[in-house]
């Protein structure tokens, strides 16, 4: 037997039972290895009243946000100022030297003006331990 015969034909077996092998692990890992889904790990939760929106953001223990990742979209309304807090420094693998958030963050926007169909979108992304969540936007309607 040729040896590029050989070698593929002891290879493939072997890549088979690594695949397999891979494979039950992963489906019998224990849940506290799974990724938390970004609903749970970023808690997002607003008030509103006829001055302000009081938008809260709970961040799970482990995880943490982007400060500059962070952005809001106002449709059909004017915000006064607002300003984000300065959050700490922290040196990302990912990204390098950032700001970022790890405990709850209350953001307080006055309202200026809004109409119906008011809506502000945040734009948001974070990581926790290892991995980074996708970028992620959330429509916040406030009729």
């Amino acid at each position: 037997m040729k040896p590029a015969l050989m070698i593929a034909a002891l290879a493939t077996p072997a890549l088979m039972l690594a695949y397999l092998a891979l494979e039950q692990r992963s489906a019998s890992a224990p849940a506290g290895n799974q990724v938390m889904p970004v609903e749970q790990a970023f808690v997002i939760t607003h008030e509103r009243t006829d001055t302000v929106v009081q938008l809260n953001i709970n961040i799970t223990p482990g995880t943490y946000l982007y400060r500059d990742k962070l952005q809001l979209t106002a449709e059909n309304l004017t915000l006064g100022n607002w300003q984000l807090p300065a959050g700490e420094l922290h040196q990302d693998e990912y990204f390098g030297k950032s700001h970022v958030f790890r405990e709850p963050l209350t953001l307080i926007l006055p309202l200026q003006h809004a109409t119906r169909n008011s809506r502000l979108t945040l734009s948001y992304q974070g990581c926790g331990t290892g991995f980074c969540y996708p970028p992620q936007q959330l429509a916040i309607e406030l009729n």
